[in-house]
């Protein structure tokens, strides 16, 4: 107990997350479609419809599959360059002190 005679301790309390519409389930696949003018849900071989099975969100599982399929690009950083030295000079007509 606390002083005063008041108990306190937070309360948790569980929330499942909302139900997810058909709706929102297809409005990716909306966006993808008017992006990349293909829809994502569709095999490309015999136009029938395809559902998404799994998710993968782990990076080095994503690597290995495209090293796999040999569709892995290694990113390339940038060239080195040179910062380019300016010299900064202060003109006081600009200066709003008087």
């Amino acid at each position: 107990m606390e002083k005063g005679g008041i108990s306190w301790k937070p309360e948790v309390i569980a929330v499942a997350p909302p139900p997810i519409s058909k709706e929102l389930k297809k409005r990716w696949s909306y966006f993808i479609r008017k992006v990349y003018e293909t829809d994502p849900l569709t095999c490309p071989k015999c136009q029938g419809e395809m559902r998404i099975i799994s998710f993968i969100d782990q990076p080095g599982v994503i690597k290995k599959i495209l090293q796999h399929l040999g569709l892995w690009e290694e990113s390339h950083a940038p060239p080195d360059v040179e910062p380019v030295n300016r010299e900064i000079t202060f003109d006081p007509s600009y200066s709003q002190l008087i």
